[in-house]
Protein backbone atom coordinates (compact mmCIF):
# COMPACT_ATOMS: atom_id res chain seq x y z
CA UNK A 1 0.00 0.00 0.00
CA UNK A 2 2.15 2.80 -1.30
CA UNK A 3 2.59 5.76 -3.65
CA UNK A 4 4.91 5.62 -6.66
CA UNK A 5 6.41 8.21 -9.02
CA UNK A 6 8.44 7.46 -12.15
CA UNK A 7 9.91 9.95 -14.62
CA UNK A 8 11.88 9.19 -17.78
CA UNK A 9 14.54 11.57 -19.08
CA UNK A 10 14.70 12.91 -15.55
CA UNK A 11 16.13 16.37 -14.99
CA UNK A 12 16.09 17.64 -11.42
CA UNK A 13 15.93 21.31 -12.35
CA UNK A 14 12.95 20.76 -14.62
CA UNK A 15 11.17 18.16 -12.51
CA UNK A 16 11.87 19.44 -9.01
CA UNK A 17 8.35 20.78 -8.45
CA UNK A 18 6.73 17.45 -9.33
CA UNK A 19 9.12 15.60 -7.02
CA UNK A 20 8.29 18.00 -4.19
CA UNK A 21 4.56 17.55 -4.71
CA UNK A 22 5.02 13.79 -4.67
CA UNK A 23 6.96 13.98 -1.41
CA UNK A 24 3.93 15.72 0.08
CA UNK A 25 1.90 12.55 -0.51
CA UNK A 26 3.75 11.05 2.45
CA UNK A 27 1.40 13.22 4.54
CA UNK A 28 -1.72 13.67 2.42
CA UNK A 29 -1.74 10.97 -0.25
CA UNK A 30 -4.90 8.97 -0.87
CA UNK A 31 -5.40 6.03 1.50
CA UNK A 32 -7.88 3.17 1.48
CA UNK A 33 -11.23 3.59 3.22
CA UNK A 34 -10.80 3.29 6.96
CA UNK A 35 -6.99 3.57 6.92
CA UNK A 36 -5.14 6.26 8.87
CA UNK A 37 -3.54 9.02 6.79
CA UNK A 38 0.06 8.99 5.69
CA UNK A 39 2.55 6.92 3.75
CA UNK A 40 5.39 7.17 6.24
CA UNK A 41 6.76 3.62 6.62
CA UNK A 42 9.90 4.23 4.59
CA UNK A 43 10.90 5.47 1.16
CA UNK A 44 13.09 4.42 -1.73
CA UNK A 45 14.72 6.11 -4.69
CA UNK A 46 16.39 4.73 -7.81
CA UNK A 47 18.03 6.21 -10.90
CA UNK A 48 20.86 5.44 -13.30
CA UNK A 49 24.20 7.22 -13.43
CA UNK A 50 26.56 6.43 -16.30
CA UNK A 51 24.54 3.29 -16.98
CA UNK A 52 24.73 1.93 -13.44
CA UNK A 53 21.84 1.65 -11.00
CA UNK A 54 21.92 3.88 -7.92
CA UNK A 55 19.55 3.06 -5.03
CA UNK A 56 18.84 4.91 -1.81
CA UNK A 57 16.24 3.83 0.72
CA UNK A 58 15.23 4.39 4.31
CA UNK A 59 12.84 3.06 6.91
CA UNK A 60 12.07 6.57 8.13
CA UNK A 61 9.24 8.81 7.04
CA UNK A 62 10.13 10.83 3.97
CA UNK A 63 8.65 13.85 5.76
CA UNK A 64 11.74 13.79 7.98
CA UNK A 65 14.16 13.25 5.08
CA UNK A 66 12.93 15.39 2.21
CA UNK A 67 16.16 17.38 2.31
CA UNK A 68 18.17 14.18 1.90
CA UNK A 69 16.21 13.22 -1.23
CA UNK A 70 16.62 16.74 -2.60
CA UNK A 71 20.39 16.62 -2.08
CA UNK A 72 20.68 13.22 -3.77
CA UNK A 73 18.66 14.28 -6.83
CA UNK A 74 20.28 17.69 -7.04
CA UNK A 75 23.70 16.04 -7.15
CA UNK A 76 22.52 13.52 -9.75
CA UNK A 77 20.85 16.21 -11.91
CA UNK A 78 20.01 13.96 -14.87
CA UNK A 79 19.12 10.31 -15.40
CA UNK A 80 17.39 8.23 -18.08
CA UNK A 81 14.77 7.55 -15.41
CA UNK A 82 14.02 8.15 -11.75
CA UNK A 83 11.58 6.28 -9.49
CA UNK A 84 10.55 7.40 -5.99
CA UNK A 85 8.41 5.28 -3.63
CA UNK A 86 6.52 6.04 -0.42
CA UNK A 87 5.69 3.00 1.69
CA UNK A 88 2.57 2.34 3.74
CA UNK A 89 3.28 -1.07 5.22
CA UNK A 90 0.77 -3.90 5.21
CA UNK A 91 2.98 -5.97 7.50
CA UNK A 92 3.63 -5.37 11.22
CA UNK A 93 7.13 -4.50 12.42
CA UNK A 94 8.58 -3.99 8.94
CA UNK A 95 8.98 -0.20 8.88
CA UNK A 96 12.73 -0.33 8.35
CA UNK A 97 15.28 0.17 5.59
CA UNK A 98 15.50 -3.58 5.07
CA UNK A 99 11.88 -3.78 3.91
CA UNK A 100 11.67 -0.44 2.14
CA UNK A 101 11.27 -0.56 -1.63
CA UNK A 102 12.94 -0.99 -4.07
CA UNK A 103 14.38 -4.46 -4.31
CA UNK A 104 17.15 -4.78 -6.84
CA UNK A 105 19.92 -6.86 -8.34
CA UNK A 106 22.67 -5.55 -10.60
CA UNK A 107 20.87 -3.08 -12.91
CA UNK A 108 17.33 -4.36 -12.32
CA UNK A 109 15.14 -2.48 -9.83
CA UNK A 110 11.58 -3.22 -8.70
CA UNK A 111 8.88 -1.16 -6.93
CA UNK A 112 5.36 -2.33 -6.02
CA UNK A 113 2.08 -0.84 -4.76
CA UNK A 114 -0.27 -3.47 -3.41
CA UNK A 115 -0.26 -6.62 -1.31
CA UNK A 116 0.11 -10.27 -2.27
CA UNK A 117 -1.50 -11.80 0.80
CA UNK A 118 -0.44 -15.42 0.28
CA UNK A 119 3.01 -14.67 -1.10
CA UNK A 120 4.48 -17.69 0.69
CA UNK A 121 3.01 -19.86 -2.05
CA UNK A 122 5.38 -18.27 -4.57
CA UNK A 123 8.53 -19.19 -2.67
CA UNK A 124 8.96 -22.87 -3.74
CA UNK A 125 9.38 -21.82 -7.39
CA UNK A 126 12.09 -19.25 -6.64
CA UNK A 127 15.51 -20.34 -7.89
CA UNK A 128 17.24 -16.97 -8.03
CA UNK A 129 19.68 -16.83 -5.10
CA UNK A 130 19.54 -14.38 -2.23
CA UNK A 131 15.96 -14.39 -0.93
CA UNK A 132 16.01 -13.56 2.78
CA UNK A 133 14.14 -15.63 5.34
CA UNK A 134 12.17 -12.58 6.51
CA UNK A 135 11.12 -11.54 2.98
CA UNK A 136 7.61 -10.17 2.54
CA UNK A 137 5.40 -10.05 -0.53
CA UNK A 138 7.17 -7.53 -2.76
CA UNK A 139 10.60 -9.06 -2.25
CA UNK A 140 9.18 -12.52 -3.00
CA UNK A 141 7.40 -11.08 -6.06
CA UNK A 142 10.72 -9.67 -7.32
CA UNK A 143 12.66 -12.89 -6.76
CA UNK A 144 9.97 -14.90 -8.51
CA UNK A 145 10.28 -12.59 -11.54
CA UNK A 146 14.07 -12.92 -11.46
CA UNK A 147 13.77 -16.72 -11.35
CA UNK A 148 12.00 -16.84 -14.70
CA UNK A 149 13.55 -18.35 -17.82
CA UNK A 150 11.58 -16.00 -20.08
CA UNK A 151 13.35 -14.18 -22.88
CA UNK A 152 13.23 -10.74 -21.27
CA UNK A 153 12.37 -8.90 -18.06
CA UNK A 154 8.98 -7.74 -19.29
CA UNK A 155 7.83 -11.27 -20.11
CA UNK A 156 9.27 -12.58 -16.85
CA UNK A 157 7.18 -10.04 -14.96
CA UNK A 158 4.02 -10.81 -16.90
CA UNK A 159 4.44 -14.54 -16.29
CA UNK A 160 4.59 -13.93 -12.54
CA UNK A 161 1.71 -11.44 -12.62
CA UNK A 162 -0.49 -13.92 -14.49
CA UNK A 163 0.36 -16.63 -11.97
CA UNK A 164 -0.53 -14.37 -9.05
CA UNK A 165 -3.72 -13.26 -10.73
CA UNK A 166 -4.84 -16.84 -11.37
CA UNK A 167 -3.71 -18.64 -8.22
CA UNK A 168 -3.13 -16.13 -5.43
CA UNK A 169 -4.96 -13.50 -3.41
CA UNK A 170 -3.84 -9.91 -3.87
CA UNK A 171 -5.04 -6.33 -3.58
CA UNK A 172 -2.99 -4.90 -6.45
CA UNK A 173 0.07 -5.60 -8.58
CA UNK A 174 0.85 -2.02 -9.55
CA UNK A 175 4.56 -1.94 -10.36
CA UNK A 176 7.29 0.24 -11.80
CA UNK A 177 10.54 -1.52 -12.65
CA UNK A 178 13.55 -1.14 -14.90
CA UNK A 179 16.66 -2.86 -16.21
CA UNK A 180 18.37 0.35 -17.34
CA UNK A 181 17.32 -0.08 -20.95
CA UNK A 182 13.54 0.12 -20.44
CA UNK A 183 11.09 1.39 -17.85
CA UNK A 184 8.09 -0.89 -17.28
CA UNK A 185 4.77 0.08 -15.68
CA UNK A 186 1.84 -2.19 -14.85
CA UNK A 187 -1.53 -1.62 -13.22
CA UNK A 188 -3.67 -4.47 -11.89
CA UNK A 189 -6.08 -4.22 -8.95
CA UNK A 190 -8.46 -6.64 -7.25
CA UNK A 191 -10.08 -4.03 -5.00
CA UNK A 192 -10.37 -0.25 -4.45
CA UNK A 193 -9.46 1.03 -7.93
CA UNK A 194 -9.60 4.63 -6.71
CA UNK A 195 -6.76 3.88 -4.33
CA UNK A 196 -4.77 1.46 -6.49
CA UNK A 197 -4.48 4.03 -9.23
CA UNK A 198 -1.62 4.61 -11.65
CA UNK A 199 -1.64 7.61 -13.98
CA UNK A 200 0.49 8.38 -17.00
CA UNK A 201 1.31 11.71 -18.65
CA UNK A 202 3.71 12.90 -21.32
CA UNK A 203 5.48 16.22 -21.73
CA UNK A 204 8.52 17.08 -23.80
CA UNK A 205 10.64 13.95 -23.98
CA UNK A 206 9.53 12.62 -20.58
CA UNK A 207 6.90 10.16 -19.44
CA UNK A 208 5.44 10.63 -15.96
CA UNK A 209 3.90 7.74 -14.01
CA UNK A 210 2.30 8.46 -10.66
CA UNK A 211 -0.18 7.02 -8.19
CA UNK A 212 -1.82 10.47 -8.17
CA UNK A 213 -1.81 13.45 -10.57
CA UNK A 214 0.85 15.94 -9.48
CA UNK A 215 0.78 18.82 -11.98
CA UNK A 216 -2.42 20.36 -13.38
CA UNK A 217 -0.56 21.52 -16.48
CA UNK A 218 -0.08 17.88 -17.55
CA UNK A 219 -2.79 15.71 -19.09
CA UNK A 220 -2.93 12.74 -16.72
CA UNK A 221 -4.61 9.57 -17.96
CA UNK A 222 -5.48 6.64 -15.71
CA UNK A 223 -3.84 3.41 -16.86
CA UNK A 224 -6.33 0.68 -17.68
CA UNK A 225 -6.76 -2.51 -15.72
CA UNK A 226 -3.88 -4.87 -16.62
CA UNK A 227 -2.27 -2.24 -18.85
CA UNK A 228 1.44 -2.89 -19.35
CA UNK A 229 3.57 0.02 -20.52
CA UNK A 230 7.14 -0.35 -21.85
CA UNK A 231 9.25 2.76 -22.41
CA UNK A 232 12.70 2.74 -24.01
CA UNK A 233 15.28 4.71 -22.04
Amino acid sequence: MCRILGITNFNYSGHRAIVERFCGLARNGVVMAGDPPGHEDGWGLAFYREGRLVVHKSGASLLAEVDKVSRILSAAQNSPMMILHLRKSAWENTSCTRHAHPFHHDNTVFFHNGVVYDYQGLIPAITFPGLSADARDTEVFFYHVMSSNARDLGQSFLDTAILIRQKHKYSALNCLFSNGAKLFAYRDYAKEPDYYSLYKAFAGNSCFLSSEPLDKSLRWEMMDQQEFLVIDL
